[in-house]
């Protein structure tokens, strides 16, 4: 047992979070914890608290953040790719060892209470079997929390006044088929009585809620820096018209520019002092992972995504945690450019789904690590699964995009649509505006005119293609929400088609890595994937992000132009002005769309809570 002389914070937390407890002693072993949900543990928390259930029981966080940052982060940590480091690092948190760390850390315990009894004799206190990996026990001695791990003594003195404890998570429910949550604190004094409490889901945010902080890279290498400037200072501006503070944006050292993909922002609540839910946020690491590999000749050890350290490096902190889930026995199907978190979304709140749902993209041959999807759909509610195995890259932020809407529910979806890209071209010729380039202003090579475009049949029929398989999308989007196919927000994209034979063109671009397109092309070849796959040819409108205010920058398409109007922003804009969706185009062309994503995968955002108060 350790014990820790408690600050101011700790003893006013204590002060605060047990008032209510009469001074008068029980009649028989009791010990409470906050069933009522009211950010007090007193008599009202008697019934109901021996079985957890959705309308009433006790909460407890995991506390898997880092209050008084001693997790640190080396250069020699940085350089060694070796899964082993990545362990370890995931492992710090406030939760590993028997100290509180800092002022705030205890403010992240659940309390509990055993009511006044006259003994004689000690007694104990304890978790159920094997819940120790889970969560541990602390008691409130003289000023000082002192952890009792699974299981301590509390002596006669302790019981008669009423002895303070507190529960503190030390995971997250991974496999609700392993561990459901729940653990059960039971107090053996002159008699038995116990108390279950479950541990808060982690909830993904939302694009319906405003950020508070919105992260990117700042390229370190000269190579992955063209168009950086263009892009920074449009999101810049475009956070400026959404009214974030200049502050707001954190750019990150680090050459993976894919910050939508290397780690999915999510909170975990609990009632706190005076009922004001006490938030973590906790940061699902991306499950990318290389096995070991030998090409020509060169060893490389298996390695996680070295990019996504930068969440223990940078990101992790008070109230910010980081869980790390991934597994290495994984099955042919699993391509690991689906594990990257751009694949997983969240849908807001709407009828029988008041948390939202998470969204992810997987079919039966080309699927994310099982081991991570677990996780997520352990939580709070099956998640929505679309088929993203007709993309290059796979992701489900590539097509759709979650934006407010004049509607009873509040919101809608946008799509890409290349069919509506189509209609645009078709419409400018009929115009007179046939001889109007695609991709000007850009580095892309080809420019074709409008006329050129569509006189080529091949060009027609893969934006066709692009547009069944969208439709295939919206076929579940629409059944599994609600949402009438009238609701949707339809912008014009365009598609490139790649066969097993081109995708190594998307190799160069960093957002793939080498090993991604040779698995991929490996699949393809065999059967095993799509025997072509698309990646968005002009921008992907749809790819951008929620700035809070209806605020969304997109990325810049680069349609074509008829006097002097990109006729497909126009289209765009038009689309949207029955909502209350604001664009600000932002250009990303060579930072991230010649790599095969948009704005929205290469930044990231700590959003409002889904639902702070996710038990009421």
């Amino acid at each position: 047992m350790k014990r820790v002389v408690a600050t101011t914070g700790v003893v006013a937390l204590a002060s605060v979070i047990f008032t209510g407890v009469p001074a008068t002693a029980a009649p028989g072993a009791t010990i409470l914890a906050d069933t009522n949900r009211n950010g007090t543990v007193d008599r009202s928390d008697q019934a109901g608290k021996g079985r957890w259930a959705s309308t009433r029981g006790a909460i407890f966080l995991p506390n898997l953040d880092d209050d008084a940052q001693r997790c640190k982060v080396t250069e020699e940590d940085l350089k060694d790719h070796a899964v082993a480091v990545d362990e370890r690092l995931a492992a710090c948190n406030d939760a590993q060892d028997e100290v509180v760390n800092g002022p705030q850390d205890a403010q992240d315990f659940a309390p509990l209470r055993t009511m006044p009894r006259k003994v004689g004799k000690d007694g104990t206190v304890s978790l159920g079997a094997g819940e120790g990996r889970y969560a541990r026990l602390w008691v409130e001695r003289d000023g000082a929390w002192t952890s009792l791990g699974e299981s301590g003594t509390l002596t006669a003195a302790e019981l008669r006044k009423g002895a303070r404890l507190g529960l503190e998570g030390r995971d997250v429910i991974r496999d609700r088929t392993v561990w459901n949550g729940t653990v059960t604190v039971t107090l053996k004094a002159g008699g038995t009585d116990s108390v279950q409490l479950r541990v808060a889901p982690l909830i993904l945010q939302n694009d319906l809620k405003a950020p508070g902080k919105v992260v990117t890279s700042k390229p370190v290498s000269p190579e992955w820096s063209a168009g950086y400037d263009e892009f920074a200072a449009g999101l810049r501006a475009a956070m400026k018209a959404a009214n974030l503070p200049e502050d707001a944006l954190a750019a990150i050292p680090n050459d993976d520019r894919w910050f939508q993909d290397i780690f999915e922002p999510t909170t975990a609540s609990m009632p706190g002092r005076g009922g004001k839910p006490q938030v973590m946020r906790v940061l699902l690491r991306s499950a990318n992972y290389q096995p070991a590999t030998e090409p020509e000749g060169r060893p490389y050890p298996p390695a996680l995504r070295p990019g996504g350290r930068v969440v223990f490096s940078a990101l992790r902190g008070p109230d910010v945690g980081v869980v790390q889930q991934f597994t290495d026995k994984r099955g042919p199907a699993v391509d690991d450019s689906l594990n990257s978190t751009g694949n997983f979304e969240s849908l807001p709140p709407y009828r029988g789904h008041e948390l939202g749902r998470p969204l992810y993209g997987s079919t039966a041959e080309r699927m994310p690590d099982p081991s991570f999807t677990t996780l997520i759909g352990s939580q709070y509610t099956e998640p929505v699964i679309i088929d993203t195995g007709w993309l290059a890259v796979g992701h489900s932020d590539e097509t759709v995009h979650v934006i407010p809407a004049r509607n009873p529910r509040g919101w809608t979806l946008m799509v890409a649509d290349p069919r509506l890209a189509l209609d645009v071209l078709r419409k400018a010729t009929k115009d007179g505006h046939g001889a109007a380039v695609l991709f000007e202003g850009t580095s892309e090579k080809e420019k074709p005119t409008v006329d050129q475009a569509l006189a080529d049949p091949k060009f027609v029929e893969r934006n066709e293609a692009a547009a069944r398989h969208v439709d295939t999308q919206l076929a579940v989007l629409t059944r599994e929400t609600g949402l009438a196919a009238r609701d949707l927000v339809r912008v014009p994209v365009l598609f490139q088609e790649f066969s097993w034979q081109e995708v190594d063109e998307l190799g160069a671009s960093g957002r793939v890595t080498r090993a991604q397109v040779n698995d991929l092309r490996d699949r393809m070849r065999s059967g095993q994937a799509p025997s072509t796959v698309f990646v968005a040819h002009t921008a992907g409108i749809p790819n951008g992000i929620s700035l809070g205010g209806g605020v969304f920058g997109a990325p810049d398409p680069h349609g074509p132009r008829a006097d002097g109007v990109d006729l497909f922003k126009q289209r765009t804009e038009q689309a949207l002005a029955s909502t209350p969706v604001e664009v600000k185009w932002l250009e990303d062309w060579d930072f991230l769309h010649w790599g095969g994503g948009e704005v929205h995968c290469g930044t990231n955002a700590f959003r409002e809570p889904t639902k702070v108060a996710w038990w009421r």
